[in-house]
C-alpha cells in the first residue's frame, strides 16, 4: 500500500502489510545548509520532543540515513479519518476521532512546540490514537536557516508558515486544514470550534475563529501553489 499521497512534501510512505510495517522516506525539498546526518538528528530530537509532551506515536523500528534521503520505519497504527471514510456529511458519527484529536493538538500547546495538526497526521487503532507526522522537525533553528535562503518576497509568507505550526494559531490550523480535505468544510467549522471551546482551547469568537482558520488555510495554499517549501 502506497500512503505517499497523504503527503505533500515528497515524503515516499509504503506499508508492508506482510510485517505491519510504515517506511517512509525523508529529503529535503530545497537547498539550505543542512546535512542529512543533521537532518537525522532533528528529526530524532523532535521524536522525544513529541514524547516528553505525552504525544502517542508510532514505535520506531529502525532508522538510517541513506545519502540524501533519510528513512524511518515503525509500527503501523492505523488509518486516518479520510482513510476511515471521514468526510464533512458524516462529521457526527467522528464526534471521538475529532475530540481525541483535539486533545492531542492540546498536549501540543501546553507544551509549546512546534506541530503539524492537519487530520491526516493522526491515525486510529481501535480507540488509540497516534500522531505520525515527524517532518518537518520544525523548530526555531530550522526557521533561521530557512529564512537565511529565501528570496526577498518569500521571507513573509515563509515566516507565516512556521508560525501558523506554533500554539498560538493550532487550534484554527487544524480546522482550517479541513479546507484541504473538502472545500465545502466551513460548514462543519462551529462543529469544531464548539468543542474547542468546550475543552477550553479558543477564547475568541466564532467569527474571529473562522476568519483565522481560512486566513491560514490560504496562506498555506498560497505557498504551496507558488511551489515554496519550508523545509
Amino acid at each position: 500500500m502506497d500512503l505517499s499521497k497523504y503527503s505533500v512534501i515528497s515524503t515516499n510512505v509504503e506499508f508492508d502489510s506482510d510485517n505491519n510495517v510504515i517506511r517512509k522516506t525523508y529529503k529535503k525539498n530545497l537547498s539550505i545548509d543542512i546535512t542529512s546526518n543533521e537532518l537525522k538528528e532533528l528529526i530524532d530530537a523532535y521524536i522525544l520532543l513529541l514524547r516528553d509532551s505525552k504525544i502517542s506515536i508510532p514505535t520506531i523500528l529502525n532508522s538510517h540515513v541513506d545519502g540524501d534521503f533519510v528513512i524511518y520505519e515503525s509500527k503501523y497504527c492505523g488509518k486516518n479519518i479520510i482513510e476511515l471514510g471521514f468526510n464533512i456529511l458524516n462529521f457526527d458519527t467522528y464526534i471521538f476521532q475529532i475530540t481525541k484529536m483535539l486533545e492531542i493538538v492540546k498536549l501540543a500547546i501546553n507544551n509549546d512546540i512546534y506541530f503539524d495538526p492537519h487530520p491526516k497526521n493522526f491515525v486510529f487503532d481501535d480507540n488509540c490514537i497516534y500522531y505520525v507526522d515527524f517532518f518537518p522537525p520544525y523548530n526555531d533553528y530550522i526557521k533561521h536557516k530557512r529564512l537565511s535562503v529565501a528570496k526577498t518576497n518569500e521571507i513573509q509568507i515563509i515566516s507565516e508558515n512556521f508560525q501558523f505550526f506554533t500554539k498560538e494559531f493550532l487550534i484554527e490550523h487544524f480546522c482550517g486544514d479541513f479546507l484541504n480535505i473538502d472545500q465545502n468544510a466551513e460548514r462543519i467549522f462551529e462543529s469544531i470550534y464548539t468543542l474547542s471551546k468546550d475543552m477550553g482551547l479558543c477564547e475568541n469568537s466564532f467569527e474571529e475563529f473562522t476568519k483565522k482558520a481560512k486566513y491560514i488555510r490560504d496562506i498555506e495554499d498560497e505557498r504551496l501553489k507558488k511551489g515554496i517549501f519550508l523545509l
